[in-house]
């Protein structure tokens, strides 16, 4: 029992410094980003599948990208309270609950999913202040080779999501449908490079434009079809996602 107590601690010490180094390269580009930022502008946040995304095109609007390769929801709502947005953008797009998951996180646990809903409600809170219009992705499901993640938590974690999105008045989005196998939380073969990350964040890039889109005012122009999005600064520190593959 006190060898598991070390093992857990030791790895959430190892997350947490991952997780604090990468915010820690992201932080000036992003505070850059943030000085320039307009009420058009479109937030993106959440984890490594949030960053990967780059700035895709918004039919015109200019996005900034504030996720955090790594980042739990805890990690999220903490990181996002640090940013400071000078005006009120048009729309912010989340990302998050792949790094929650990890097995020996247990999410299945009642106590780690109303956790993860704590956690995401204090994101949500954060986004309705900073965006006009708040959308959430449901959790990407994961590669049969990810074994440190419980893809039965993937549905789980999802419909907290779901339910804090209806209970506040925000969108709900599956940008990830057309690549989930059925409904156990794994996806089809030749979506990620390793069983957690996509091989290629254009076409999920490209989804959550079309989603994000639906929600345009009446009367505005419709926006343009996007071109593949300029790719994310690779993560050079990046490796919280492969401690739940031990």
């Amino acid at each position: 029992m006190c060898a598991f107590w070390i093992e857990t601690a030791a790895r959430r010490w190892r997350h947490g410094r991952i997780v604090g180094r990468r915010l820690a390269e992201r932080r000036p580009g992003i505070r850059a980003a943030l000085r320039v930022a307009g009420p058009d502008s479109v937030l993106l946040a959440g984890n490594s599948h949030a960053e990967f995304l780059g700035t895709p095109d918004f039919g015109g609007r200019p996005c900034i990208n504030l996720a955090v390769g790594g980042s739990l929801a805890a990690d999220c709502a903490r990181h996002l309270a640090g940013f400071r947005v000078p005006v009120r953008c048009a729309a912010s797009v989340l990302i998050i609950g792949t790094n929650d998951i990890q097995r020996w996180r247990h999410p299945e646990r009642q106590r780690a999913v109303d956790r993860f809903e704590a956690d995401a409600r204090r994101i949500l809170r954060i986004l309705e202040d900073r965006s006009a219009q708040v959308f959430v992705s449901a959790l990407p499901p994961i590669g049969a080779r990810a074994t440190g993640r419980d893809p039965a938590a993937v549905a789980a974690f999802s419909e907290r999501l779901a339910g804090l999105c209806a209970e506040r008045g925000h969108r709900y989005v599956d940008p990830f449908a057309a690549w989930r196998d059925g409904a156990g939380g794994l996806a089809g073969p030749g979506l990620h490079r390793d069983g957690v990350h996509l091989a290629d964040y254009a076409p999920l890039a490209a989804a959550i434009v079309r989603l994000v889109a639906l929600d345009a005012e009446p009367g505005a122009r419709p926006p343009r079809r996007p071109p593949a999005p300029r790719p994310a600064e690779p993560l050079r520190v990046l490796r919280a996602a492969w401690i739940g593959r031990r």
